[in-house]
């Protein structure tokens, strides 16, 4: 309201200014509450080209040189054939070795038989008197009698053999192993040499990228309204 009354104040003093014509025009912004804050938004800042000397420096480069191409080789390899394994085995051993013994033997001669026998007769003295007489009591015969078997005792030689007896056992084997030859491919084989190589002193541009930056889009005002007001001299529009 203070505004107000100070604007419409001015017009007398507008009116002594010039006895003429005269006009005035007013923008009146009558704020209420309290301001609001401005709007800011976050822009980006461009990159800036900074030049930096760079003094003279020693760079050590690194050049690998083929020492040998790639070939193929013929190598000799040992192959296992057979694994070492665990056989059992029987084997004959020797109890007792072959020989000759001298053996005894009794060998039936003449087996047992039925002979016959003569059987002379009895015959006994009688005497009578002075005379001997030879009187026959019996006769003599023949019987039948055993011939019991007739032996012999022998030595002969008789050869023994040899007595064997089977064992068993755990025969360890080697590993057997044979050569062959394969073709390998040897891949090609490089050396590192390494050189220095001076970098004179320049001038190097360097891009430095800003921190972003807040940009006011709106500035800060206060809530309420605006009053135009455009006083004039009636007098000098009708002229």
């Amino acid at each position: 309201m203070k505004t107000i009354a100070a604007v419409f104040g001015m017009v007398p003093l507008a009116a002594l200014l010039g006895g003429g014509a005269w006009a005035l025009d007013l923008d009146v912004d009558i704020g209420v509450g309290s301001p609001r804050p401005p709007r800011t938004v976050v822009v980006p800042a461009a990159p800036a080209v900074e030049r930096v000397w760079v003094p003279q420096t020693v760079v050590r480069r690194s050049e690998r040189i083929l020492v040998e191409p790639e070939h193929v080789e013929k190598r000799a390899e040992t192959v296992c054939v057979q694994p070492a394994q665990v056989m059992r085995k029987e084997e004959r051993v020797l109890v007792k070795p072959g020989r000759v013994e001298r053996v005894k033997e009794t060998v039936l001669v003449q087996p047992e038989r039925v002979g016959r026998e003569w059987v002379p007769a009895v015959v006994e003295d009688v005497r009578i008197g002075p005379v001997r007489l030879a009187r026959t009591v019996r006769e003599g015969y023949w019987r039948e009698v055993i011939i019991p078997a007739e032996y012999r005792t022998v030595y002969r030689d008789v050869e023994a053999p040899a007595t064997y007896q089977s064992v068993y056992r755990d025969i360890q084997v080697p590993a057997r192993y044979e050569t062959v030859y394969k073709e390998v491919v040897v891949p090609a084989r490089y050396r590192e040499i390494g050189r220095d190589e001076v970098v004179p002193g320049h001038w190097e541009e360097r891009m430095i990228a800003l921190p972003p930056a807040p940009v006011i889009v709106a500035p800060p005002r206060r809530p309420g309204f605006e009053i135009d007001i455009d006083l004039s001299n009636r007098k000098h529009d009708r002229r």
